[in-house]
């Protein structure tokens, strides 16, 4: 496996999860596409950032199946599931389903994804709160991984050593 898909599994998860990391593990705060992104960290705090997120990976991937695995015990397909939590989002679920059974087996499937992210956020903020990284300073780095070319630049060659 290289580093980038090995990272990817880390930062580009399912929409739920992808939410789960900011919204929920941080709390319900906001970041303004204008709010400064710090890019001076120490190679401690990136190497423990890293450290951190390559823990994560298994727990991720166990959420990720664990939830596949719920929506298609349903009987629905993934990618129909995340079409009816997209319409239920833009509060349109009976005009893309009409059929009530399917809302039914959405609606089921859906909780049972909302219990397990629930079980991956404790999870996740226990690894990070047993890491040497603050939450907040475990955000402004993921922030920062986010939006900065540099940031993200150092730390896939740290995470490029790590994996070899």
């Amino acid at each position: 496996m290289n580093y980038s898909s090995l990272f990817s599994k880390v930062f580009t998860l399912s929409i739920v999860l992808s939410a789960l990391m900011i919204t929920s593990v941080f709390g319900q705060q906001a970041f303004p596409p204008q709010m400064e992104i710090n890019e001076d960290f120490t190679d401690k705090e990136l190497k423990e950032f890293v450290k951190i997120n390559v823990e994560l990976i298994p727990i991720q991937e166990k959420g990720q199946e664990d939830m596949l695995k719920a929506i298609e015990k349903e009987g629905l397909k993934v990618e129909r599931f995340q079409e009816l939590a997209q319409a239920q989002q833009a509060g349109k679920l009976t005009e893309v389903s009409g059929d009530p059974e399917e809302i039914a087996k959405f609606s089921q499937a859906g909780q049972k994804v909302l219990d397990t992210q629930q079980e991956v956020q404790l999870k996740v903020q226990e690894q990070i709160v047993k890491s040497e990284l603050s939450e907040e300073k475990f955000q402004e780095i993921y922030m920062a991984y986010s939006q900065s070319e540099k940031v993200k630049s150092k730390i896939d060659k740290m995470i490029a050593k790590e994996v070899d």
